[in-house]
């Protein structure tokens, strides 16, 4: 009888065991995900800076803007996070594009032409970047919240990750008001 209640508790020890590895597993592995996206999310920023820097001088000069955007230039002197620094790039590129709707004859300068697209390009790496980012980060959450991966969070001090809005979610946000 002893020895049936041994292997019983040996046994449950292994599955409590196996259990840990695996979810300490899991836990890495998005770790390692989301770290990569945020080193890639950092990469486009910093390109995303560089070309609305080469955009900011082409549109003062070409238009009567003759003060645009002349604070970005604050955005490498502010220590911003990811978040705010996507938030305040977001925001600078919707204004090039109002500037190029109320002046269309800047359509016409090549230099702008190809800094625009090079700003496009970006764009479209970034949004990628943040949905690999927020997709892995939904994991990474839905683990820290559900059980038995909640335990072993608890133990190996583990915090919620924050998530990029997008517009997605932002009008989802309106319509519930």
């Amino acid at each position: 009888m002893l020895s049936i209640i041994l292997i019983i508790i040996i046994l449950i020890l292994a599955v409590i065991g196996i259990t840990i590895l695996i979810y300490h597993q899991k836990f890495q592995y998005l770790t390692i995900r989301i770290d990569e996206a945020e080193n890639n999310i950092d990469i486009l920023l910093q390109k995303k800076i560089e070309c609305i820097s080469k955009i900011i001088p082409i549109i003062q000069e070409n238009t009567k803007e003759k003060d645009f955007l002349e604070d970005f230039s604050l955005i490498r002197e502010k220590n911003k996070n990811h978040f705010e620094a996507n938030g305040f790039l977001k925001n600078s590129h919707i204004e090039i594009i109002k500037v190029v709707g109320d002046y269309e004859k800047i359509l016409k300068n090549d230099n702008f032409i190809v800094s625009l697209e090079s700003l496009e390009d970006n764009e479209e790496d970034l949004v990628a970047s943040i949905k690999y980012y927020n997709d892995n980060a939904v994991d990474y959450n839905h683990l820290i919240v559900s059980f038995p991966s909640s335990i072993i969070r608890i133990f190996l001090h583990l915090k919620k990750k924050n998530l990029y809005s997008t517009e997605k979610k932002e009008i989802f946000e309106i319509l519930n008001k």
